[in-house]
Protein backbone atom coordinates (compact mmCIF):
# COMPACT_ATOMS: atom_id res chain seq x y z
CA UNK A 1 0.00 0.00 0.00
CA UNK A 2 1.37 3.08 -1.02
CA UNK A 3 1.56 6.82 1.17
CA UNK A 4 -0.03 9.14 -0.87
CA UNK A 5 1.13 11.60 1.93
CA UNK A 6 4.20 13.43 0.28
CA UNK A 7 3.26 12.32 -3.42
CA UNK A 8 2.10 15.46 -6.02
CA UNK A 9 -1.89 15.21 -5.99
CA UNK A 10 -4.21 17.15 -7.62
CA UNK A 11 -7.79 18.29 -6.93
CA UNK A 12 -10.25 19.35 -8.84
CA UNK A 13 -13.66 20.97 -8.10
CA UNK A 14 -16.25 21.96 -10.61
CA UNK A 15 -19.30 21.67 -8.27
CA UNK A 16 -20.45 25.22 -8.52
CA UNK A 17 -19.62 28.49 -10.32
CA UNK A 18 -16.06 28.85 -8.98
CA UNK A 19 -13.18 26.62 -10.08
CA UNK A 20 -10.89 25.32 -7.30
CA UNK A 21 -7.74 23.32 -7.80
CA UNK A 22 -5.25 22.64 -5.45
CA UNK A 23 -1.95 20.53 -5.84
CA UNK A 24 -0.22 19.49 -2.63
CA UNK A 25 3.08 18.17 -3.25
CA UNK A 26 6.52 17.92 -1.36
CA UNK A 27 4.92 16.58 1.76
CA UNK A 28 4.22 19.88 2.90
CA UNK A 29 3.65 22.13 0.16
CA UNK A 30 0.10 23.07 -1.52
CA UNK A 31 -0.59 25.47 -3.89
CA UNK A 32 -4.29 26.05 -5.13
CA UNK A 33 -6.69 28.59 -7.15
CA UNK A 34 -10.17 29.68 -7.46
CA UNK A 35 -11.83 31.30 -9.64
CA UNK A 36 -15.74 32.16 -10.67
CA UNK A 37 -16.12 30.91 -14.14
CA UNK A 38 -18.79 32.73 -16.63
CA UNK A 39 -19.74 30.50 -18.93
CA UNK A 40 -18.16 26.93 -18.53
CA UNK A 41 -15.56 25.51 -16.27
CA UNK A 42 -14.63 23.39 -20.41
CA UNK A 43 -13.53 26.83 -21.98
CA UNK A 44 -10.17 27.09 -19.61
CA UNK A 45 -9.66 24.02 -17.01
CA UNK A 46 -6.95 22.29 -18.87
CA UNK A 47 -5.17 25.30 -19.32
CA UNK A 48 -5.79 26.20 -15.51
CA UNK A 49 -4.29 23.55 -14.34
CA UNK A 50 -1.54 23.49 -16.54
CA UNK A 51 -0.55 27.06 -14.60
CA UNK A 52 -1.37 25.51 -11.49
CA UNK A 53 1.01 22.58 -12.01
CA UNK A 54 4.03 24.89 -13.33
CA UNK A 55 3.51 27.41 -10.33
CA UNK A 56 4.55 24.08 -7.95
CA UNK A 57 7.25 23.84 -10.55
CA UNK A 58 6.35 20.20 -11.34
CA UNK A 59 5.28 18.84 -14.47
CA UNK A 60 1.99 16.74 -15.32
CA UNK A 61 3.98 13.68 -15.56
CA UNK A 62 5.22 14.66 -12.06
CA UNK A 63 1.47 13.84 -11.11
CA UNK A 64 0.40 10.58 -8.58
CA UNK A 65 -2.84 11.03 -8.13
CA UNK A 66 -6.17 12.85 -8.83
CA UNK A 67 -8.99 13.62 -6.30
CA UNK A 68 -12.64 15.11 -8.02
CA UNK A 69 -15.39 16.75 -6.38
CA UNK A 70 -18.02 14.32 -7.29
CA UNK A 71 -21.40 17.00 -6.31
CA UNK A 72 -23.77 17.24 -5.85
CA UNK A 73 -23.63 20.65 -8.09
CA UNK A 74 -23.55 21.86 -11.28
CA UNK A 75 -23.99 18.40 -13.02
CA UNK A 76 -22.24 20.06 -16.78
CA UNK A 77 -19.69 21.43 -14.66
CA UNK A 78 -19.06 17.96 -12.78
CA UNK A 79 -19.09 16.48 -15.87
CA UNK A 80 -16.34 18.49 -17.06
CA UNK A 81 -13.79 18.06 -13.87
CA UNK A 82 -14.63 14.34 -14.24
CA UNK A 83 -13.75 13.99 -17.95
CA UNK A 84 -10.74 16.39 -17.17
CA UNK A 85 -9.40 14.18 -14.59
CA UNK A 86 -10.20 11.24 -15.86
CA UNK A 87 -8.28 12.06 -19.30
CA UNK A 88 -5.16 12.83 -17.16
CA UNK A 89 -5.37 9.78 -15.03
CA UNK A 90 -5.37 7.92 -18.70
CA UNK A 91 -2.50 9.98 -19.76
CA UNK A 92 -0.19 9.66 -16.68
CA UNK A 93 -1.65 5.59 -15.56
CA UNK A 94 -2.64 7.30 -12.26
CA UNK A 95 -5.30 7.08 -9.37
CA UNK A 96 -8.21 8.59 -9.29
CA UNK A 97 -10.98 9.40 -6.04
CA UNK A 98 -14.26 10.97 -6.38
CA UNK A 99 -15.17 12.99 -2.92
CA UNK A 100 -18.36 14.59 -2.49
CA UNK A 101 -19.43 17.15 -0.68
CA UNK A 102 -21.26 15.47 2.10
CA UNK A 103 -17.86 13.64 2.87
CA UNK A 104 -16.54 17.09 3.26
CA UNK A 105 -19.01 18.81 5.22
CA UNK A 106 -18.72 15.74 7.70
CA UNK A 107 -15.43 16.30 7.34
CA UNK A 108 -15.24 20.26 8.49
CA UNK A 109 -17.62 19.80 10.87
CA UNK A 110 -14.98 18.36 13.05
CA UNK A 111 -16.25 17.28 16.32
CA UNK A 112 -19.88 18.71 16.03
CA UNK A 113 -22.29 16.26 18.45
CA UNK A 114 -25.25 14.67 16.64
CA UNK A 115 -26.28 15.19 13.44
CA UNK A 116 -26.27 17.80 11.32
CA UNK A 117 -28.29 18.47 8.23
CA UNK A 118 -26.48 19.81 5.07
CA UNK A 119 -28.49 21.84 2.58
CA UNK A 120 -26.70 22.02 -1.13
CA UNK A 121 -28.42 24.13 -4.07
CA UNK A 122 -29.97 21.88 -6.84
CA UNK A 123 -32.05 24.42 -8.93
CA UNK A 124 -33.07 27.89 -7.67
CA UNK A 125 -35.63 26.43 -5.80
CA UNK A 126 -34.60 22.89 -5.69
CA UNK A 127 -32.12 21.49 -2.84
CA UNK A 128 -30.12 18.62 -1.79
CA UNK A 129 -30.31 17.48 1.76
CA UNK A 130 -28.05 15.23 3.59
CA UNK A 131 -27.49 14.83 6.91
CA UNK A 132 -24.38 13.86 8.23
CA UNK A 133 -22.41 13.53 11.57
CA UNK A 134 -18.92 15.36 12.15
CA UNK A 135 -16.11 13.64 11.65
CA UNK A 136 -18.19 10.18 10.65
CA UNK A 137 -17.83 10.28 6.49
CA UNK A 138 -20.16 10.65 4.11
CA UNK A 139 -23.83 11.08 4.20
CA UNK A 140 -26.46 9.08 6.63
CA UNK A 141 -29.40 9.79 3.82
CA UNK A 142 -29.25 12.15 1.02
CA UNK A 143 -32.94 13.52 -0.83
CA UNK A 144 -34.10 16.59 -2.56
CA UNK A 145 -36.94 19.01 -1.07
CA UNK A 146 -38.42 21.72 -2.95
CA UNK A 147 -37.64 25.65 -0.93
CA UNK A 148 -41.01 25.18 0.60
CA UNK A 149 -40.56 22.00 1.69
CA UNK A 150 -37.22 22.11 4.28
CA UNK A 151 -38.51 24.28 6.76
CA UNK A 152 -41.52 21.53 7.42
CA UNK A 153 -38.98 18.58 6.90
CA UNK A 154 -36.04 19.67 9.07
CA UNK A 155 -37.29 20.03 12.80
CA UNK A 156 -35.00 16.94 14.35
CA UNK A 157 -31.56 18.66 13.89
CA UNK A 158 -29.89 21.73 13.39
CA UNK A 159 -28.94 22.68 9.29
CA UNK A 160 -26.33 24.39 7.57
CA UNK A 161 -25.69 25.23 3.91
CA UNK A 162 -23.08 24.43 1.36
CA UNK A 163 -22.85 27.03 -1.20
CA UNK A 164 -25.47 29.26 0.34
CA UNK A 165 -26.66 30.58 3.97
CA UNK A 166 -29.66 29.09 5.19
CA UNK A 167 -29.66 32.28 8.19
CA UNK A 168 -30.84 34.22 4.72
CA UNK A 169 -32.63 32.18 3.05
CA UNK A 170 -34.40 30.56 5.56
CA UNK A 171 -34.54 31.91 9.02
CA UNK A 172 -36.73 29.60 10.06
CA UNK A 173 -34.56 26.66 10.12
CA UNK A 174 -32.86 25.76 13.26
CA UNK A 175 -29.24 26.60 12.26
CA UNK A 176 -25.06 24.78 13.00
CA UNK A 177 -23.00 27.41 13.47
CA UNK A 178 -23.67 30.75 11.24
CA UNK A 179 -25.96 28.78 8.82
CA UNK A 180 -23.34 28.28 6.34
CA UNK A 181 -20.17 25.33 5.81
CA UNK A 182 -17.14 27.15 4.49
CA UNK A 183 -14.99 24.74 3.49
CA UNK A 184 -11.55 24.93 1.29
CA UNK A 185 -9.67 22.86 -1.61
CA UNK A 186 -7.08 21.60 0.83
CA UNK A 187 -9.98 20.07 2.74
CA UNK A 188 -10.86 17.92 -0.14
CA UNK A 189 -7.29 17.16 -0.71
CA UNK A 190 -7.04 15.96 2.76
CA UNK A 191 -10.05 13.47 2.10
CA UNK A 192 -9.10 12.57 -1.28
CA UNK A 193 -5.03 12.04 -0.03
CA UNK A 194 -6.24 9.68 2.59
CA UNK A 195 -8.47 7.38 0.58
CA UNK A 196 -5.55 6.73 -2.02
CA UNK A 197 -3.01 6.14 1.05
CA UNK A 198 -5.78 3.18 2.13
CA UNK A 199 -5.49 1.75 -1.40
CA UNK A 200 -9.08 3.19 -2.69
CA UNK A 201 -9.42 4.36 -6.08
CA UNK A 202 -12.46 4.46 -8.14
CA UNK A 203 -12.95 2.66 -11.66
CA UNK A 204 -13.07 5.72 -14.13
CA UNK A 205 -15.94 3.97 -15.96
CA UNK A 206 -18.09 4.03 -13.27
CA UNK A 207 -16.88 7.66 -11.23
CA UNK A 208 -19.87 9.46 -12.19
CA UNK A 209 -21.25 12.93 -10.69
CA UNK A 210 -23.10 12.45 -7.76
CA UNK A 211 -26.93 13.11 -8.79
CA UNK A 212 -30.20 11.77 -7.33
CA UNK A 213 -32.12 12.89 -10.53
CA UNK A 214 -31.26 13.08 -14.34
CA UNK A 215 -30.35 16.59 -15.44
CA UNK A 216 -32.22 18.44 -17.92
CA UNK A 217 -29.31 17.88 -20.47
CA UNK A 218 -30.04 14.12 -20.15
CA UNK A 219 -33.70 14.99 -20.62
CA UNK A 220 -33.82 16.93 -23.42
CA UNK A 221 -30.95 14.50 -24.99
CA UNK A 222 -33.49 10.92 -24.56
CA UNK A 223 -36.18 13.07 -26.34
CA UNK A 224 -34.03 13.59 -29.10
CA UNK A 225 -32.88 10.32 -29.41
CA UNK A 226 -36.90 9.04 -29.07
CA UNK A 227 -37.77 11.04 -31.73
CA UNK A 228 -35.60 9.68 -34.50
Amino acid sequence: MMDYSGKSILAIDTSSRVLRLGLSFGGDRLVKSSEEVEKSHGQFIIKKIGELVQSAGLQKNDLDGIVAVTGPGSFTGLRIGLAAAKGIAVALNIPVVGVDLFEVAAYVLGEASGEVAVIVPQTRDQYFVAKVIGGAGGALSISTAAAGELVAGLTDCPAAGMGVNIADLFPDLPRFGGGEIIYDVSDVLYLGTAKLTSGHQDDLVTLEPLYLQRSQAEIRFEQRRQKK
